[in-house]
């Protein structure tokens, strides 16, 4: 894979301890002063494995993720020439200065991102993080008071079953492309996944570890001769021993299950499709692009991918699910799936208008804040 060169404006001083490498291997590659864990008096024996157990405890997202938090860290540490020594150990001077530089240029979402960062790195050298802990907090909530405007995302629209519809009729039925980005649309909408989880990052990145195999889809028929298609996912950004996820069939255009056999037929594999006598694996980007421009076509702005988990959540919820059985299917961390029915408004409106006390309580129960 080739090493894409660092931007003009954060390219780090040449150092023998931060070796040009991918994003994702920052974290494991990028040392701090060989003084510094020296005195750390760590049996040699045990280094390497202590790195490698604690190393797993990140998922590659959020390794490289991590990665990018380095960059701007050691940038930082440069510009001001702090010696390497001092930038392990971190102390609450030198975080409180880095986080008061990054205020007022990036969100304070970013801001967080990049102090995990930092002390992700220090927990995989087995470094100490000790600071003054009520000062980094207070400042992190003004650097997210004072974030720009434009660091600020507006809530992703959740795409719709008429809008899936429409893009429907925007396709191109004999590309075998099309077809396999609307089958992986339309699963991903009804199974209320994430993108990530049905494509790869690069073409070159499958790995069956990790993604989706015609091995991990199964029928499943319950005791009433209900029947939902199930896919394994060998890995997720929630799970990294693998999660099931499950569509029934639908009726109109957007069915994912006549929509999957359709792609099947054309391409012969699950979520590839063929291109200069090859399968290609469909990569995010690839999947994404595509689906702009249906959405364009289809008289459509803003479309994000997240808006397929969000729609999802709120076609299902508009029929009638449970919002605990909603939860359960969309596999939402509590506090965030509450900040989607608080946010949008479609969701909430079916729930406040006059109704019987039994389902207002059921929802009031959901969306309050736990008492502390």
């Amino acid at each position: 894979m080739a090493i894409l060169p660092y931007p003009i404006n954060l390219t780090p001083k040449p150092s023998e301890l931060h070796p040009m490498c991918p994003v994702k291997d920052r974290l494991e590659r990028w040392q701090p002063h060989p003084n510094i864990v020296q005195a750390l008096n760590i049996l040699p024996e045990f280094q390497d494995r202590v790195r490698e157990v604690t190393l797993r405890g990140w998922n590659k997202s959020t390794r490289a993720s991590y990665g990018a938090g380095l960059l701007i860290y050691h940038v930082f540490c440069d510009s001001r020439n702090v010696p390497e020594e001092e930038r392990a150990p971190v102390d609450t001077n030198l975080i409180s200065t880095f986080i008061s530089s990054l205020a007022g240029s990036y969100s304070g979402k970013t801001i967080h991102r990049y102090i995990y960062s930092v002390q992700a790195w220090h927990t995989l050298n087995g470094l100490p993080w000790i600071l003054h802990k009520d000062q980094i907090v207070v400042m992190l909530k003004g650097a997210a008071k004072i974030a720009p405007p434009s660091s600020k995302q507006n809530l992703h629209k959740p795409i719709t079953v008429q809008m899936i519809c429409d893009f429907h009729k925007q396709l191109q039925a004999t590309d075998p492309l099309d077809t396999a980005v609307f089958a992986c649309l339309t699963t991903i909408f009804y199974a209320a996944s994430r993108v990530g989880e049905f494509t790869t990052k690069q073409i070159d990145a499958f790995d069956p570890t990790q993604h989706i195999t015609p091995n991990g889809v199964h029928e499943d028929i319950d005791c009433n001769g209900l029947s939902t298609t199930v896919f394994f996912l060998p890995s997720t950004k929630a799970n990294s021993k693998g999660e099931e996820v499950n569509w029934a069939k639908q009726s109109g255009p957007s069915d994912p299950h006549d929509t999957l056999l359709r792609h099947l037929q054309m391409n012969d594999s699950l979520f590839t499709y063929k291109k200069d006598g090859e399968h290609r694996p469909l990569t995010c980007h690839t999947f994404i692009s595509r689906l702009k421009k249906l959405a364009k076509a289809a008289g459509y702005d803003h479309v994000h991918g997240h808006g397929l988990r969000i729609g999802a959540t709120l076609e299902y919820l508009l029929r009638g699910i449970p919002f605990e059985v909603m939860k359960v299917k969309g596999r939402w961390a509590s506090d965030t799936f509450q900040l989607y029915l608080r946010k949008h408004n479609q969701i909430l409106a079916p729930y406040i208008q006059a109704m019987p006390t039994e389902t207002a309580a059921k929802f009031i129960r959901i969306v309050m804040p736990p008492v502390r």
